[in-house]
């Protein structure tokens, strides 16, 4: 994809990490295999699994006793079963299951890549276009260049683009106050890798923050049993050639988890289930960027700096916790399932190891789903408000096809950067919806009902995410299973109804970006928008800002050189993905106070002290109107009239019924409150039981 600019073509600066399709098991079937079976609802686990383990002869179960590998006694709603695809396919249509998938400790699914502070006035860098045009201010103040999240949150504004300084200004200088700063909250990443020796990531006494729930996260909550022999359980640590400390043997780390003898972890630990780790995890694997199965891509590390790192995040004293998993085109061993479910089982650890244990709150910037199809000419079926239609595809990213519905949605936006020339972009395959991820799901609800805190990034398709009275919750295209906008994987998080206010707090992504003053769409001038690519509708929870935010760069995205170490890096980190470590650094704030709030608790205090109504945007609310989905470019409603503005492309803008709510940190406030200094820039360049259950507080 290119950025059209009149007649040159610039390559595309965007270093967003979007949600691709989820790539296919690589896998031969054998005559009998593990396969995960997930119930519909936890009250239907025992019923379930006693029909599979016995022979009969019910429609919808194999007619053999079946052994069941691991009863998974962590999980609501699911086992582990040795049986044959036939089988397999036999049992999706029992109507208490839910789905029949292989088992993904074993057949790992690649998914996509879907904390007065510093004493002295620092920069907050605050593009005025999304998408790295190029214009934007990379600038540092007293050694710290900050993300600029930070300073909104406190006050979510169009600041410093207001008035006259929307053409001139993208830098505000100023300190920021901080009352709590999310000490001894353990804050877990889940994704592709989290450097353990990149400065933004080390307190200023040289201790190194990052730990890794499957390698280390042992010995904190069964420190007796790695001490008691600590010859043969314990090692000091080297990462590239630094000398990290004195944590868990890895091989013994690993074993902890798949075994539950008094040789493997202590009894207490015994009835908390099993997890297989492959030896392949390692320390390598999870934190450096060279060696054997290293980090090869930035994400991880970007998404634990906007948490927990010292300059880019607010819980800046929390524990930083590492999972990498298999994500499409990075790499991994172990899928997003296990990963949960490690964090479920910790957990649960921690609350048998302590009466106070610390609160765990997972960011899941990742996410499965599918394209819609719009090759030119060819006709494809979909099922849209009530009604079997069909659209015919138009060859082109840019142009939605006519009668698409919610199919079709693009990402698009324009630029004016000065009075003649402008630029139309448009990123991303357009035409993306969720795709069906029970498994992760299934865990996602589990590790819930433990105790844990989960947070998911919406998704960066600008698809609608509906909830179950919603117009569009039934729209599907190709078939009748395959519904374009229902939440589902790690966004969802529940079972039963799609209703608001349940499983995963799904976080939307603000723009840098804030609405041109000629205001063509309707929208008032200098209003905070949400970015033309993020996910959207009711389910979404809150928005926190997610364009052009700077984080740490590490193994990708090395762009610039930091001052308190030359050897490493920053870069703009940019998507859902963004805002939801953002909003997981305000909510770690919360939950260094409130240590025992469970997912309903945070989700009510989101709601009320967490957040600030009504500041956004919302161009065309009207759900026949023109431009509720994505509509092809013109000038006449798309274009700013002045140098520097930019538009949401009509359809790219739509909250489409998603709650107009800003995420808002209550527990800190700008110092300079007599105003601020900007510094202008130039911009010419530069865990419960199987059975009923209840969700039980940590």
């Amino acid at each position: 994809m290119s950025i059209i600019f009149h007649d040159v073509v610039f390559p595309d600066y965007s270093d967003t990490i979007k949600t691709q399709p989820t790539t296919t098991i690589d896998h031969t079937a054998s005559d009998i295999d593990e396969y995960i079976v997930i119930v519909n609802l936890p009250e239907d686990w025992e019923t379930v699994h006693n029909y599979i383990i016995n022979e009969n002869e019910i429609d919808g179960i194999p007619n053999r006793k079946v052994n069941c590998s691991n009863t998974q006694e962590f999980s609501l709603r699911t086992a582990i079963y040795e049986m044959s695809m036939g089988e397999a396919d036999i049992l999706k249509n029992h109507d208490k299951v839910e789905s029949v998938e292989l088992n993904p400790d074993k057949y790992p699914q690649p998914l996509s890549l879907f904390t007065k502070r510093y004493k002295n006035n620092v920069s907050f860098n605050k593009p005025i276009f999304p998408t790295a045009y190029g214009s934007e201010s990379i600038l540092y103040e007293n050694g710290v260049r900050s993300n600029w999240s930070n300073n909104f949150v406190n006050d979510p504004s169009s600041k410093p683009f207001q008035g006259v300084g929307i053409g001139t200004t993208d830098t505000t200088n100023q300190d920021l106050f901080f009352s709590v700063s999310g000490k001894n909250v353990d804050a877990v990443i889940i994704d592709c890798g989290t450097s353990i020796l990149h400065p933004e990531l080390i307190a200023g006494s040289g201790y190194h923050r990052v730990f890794d729930v499957i390698l280390d996260g042992p010995y904190k909550v069964d420190p007796d049993f790695f001490n008691a022999d600590p010859d043969n359980r314990l090692e000091t640590v080297t990462i590239d050639g630094v000398t990290i400390g004195t944590r868990a043997k890895e091989s013994v780390a690993r074993d902890w988890w798949a075994n539950t003898g008094a040789s493997y972890r202590s009894s207490s630990f015994s009835s908390l289930g099993t997890l297989s780790i492959p030896s392949t995890y390692t320390r390598i694997h999870a934190h450096s960027k060279n060696g054997t199965n290293s980090i090869v891509n930035s994400h991880g590390t970007s998404c634990a700096s906007q948490i927990g790192g010292k300059s880019f995040g607010l819980a800046f004293e929390c524990n930083i916790w590492n999972i990498r998993i298999l994500l499409g085109g990075v790499g991994g061993v172990i899928s997003a399932t296990t990963g949960i479910n490690a964090c479920t089982i910790w957990h649960k650890a921690k609350k048998i190891q302590l009466n106070d244990p610390d609160p765990t709150i997972i960011n899941n910037s990742y996410g499965a789903s599918g394209i819609t199809g719009n090759e030119s000419g060819v006709n494809y079926s979909h099922y849209y408000r009530g009604n079997s239609l069909t659209y015919v595809g138009s060859g082109s990213t840019a142009t939605p096809p006519t009668n698409a519905g919610a199919c079709r949605n693009n990402e698009t936006f324009t630029l004016r950067d000065d009075s003649s020339a402008y630029l139309l972009n448009t990123t991303g395959d357009s035409g993306g919806y969720p795709t069906t991820a029970s498994s992760s799901n299934s865990a996602a609800e589990n590790a819930i009902a433990a105790g844990c805190i989960i947070v998911a990034s919406a998704g960066n398709e600008n698809q609608k995410l509906s909830d179950k009275n919603d117009v569009d919750f039934n729209n599907w295209y190709s078939n009748s299973s395959t519904y374009t906008n229902r939440v589902s994987g790690i966004q969802q998080g529940f079972s039963g109804d799609h209703d608001i206010g349940k499983g995963s707090i799904r976080v939307g992504a603000l723009d840098c970006a804030v609405e041109p003053d000629d205001e063509k769409q309707g929208a008032t001038k200098f209003s905070v928008r949400k970015v033309y690519y993020s996910n959207n509708g009711p389910m979404i929870d809150i928005f926190a800002p997610g364009e052009m935010t700077m984080a740490a760069g590490y193994a990708s995205s090395e762009d610039y050189q930091r001052q308190d170490d030359s050897n490493f890096y920053d870069t703009w980190f940019n998507g859902t993905s963004a805002a939801g470590p953002n909003a997981c650094s305000v909510i770690a704030l919360y939950l260094q106070s409130n240590r025992r709030a469970d997912q309903d608790a945070v989700r009510y205090w989101l709601n009320t002290s967490g957040c600030k109504y009504n500041r956004m945007s919302d161009p065309i609310s009207g759900i026949n109107d023109t431009g509720y989905w994505s509509v092809e470019y013109n000038g006449t409603y798309d274009l700013p009239t002045k140098a520097n503005q930019s538009y949401n492309v009509r359809g790219n803008g739509n909250l489409r019924g998603a709650p107009n709510k800003i995420l808002h940190n209550p527990y800190g406030h700008d110092t300079s409150e007599s105003g601020y200094e900007d510094k202008v820039s130039s911009l010419s360049g530069s865990f419960s039981v199987k059975g009923s259950f209840s969700i039980i507080n940590n």
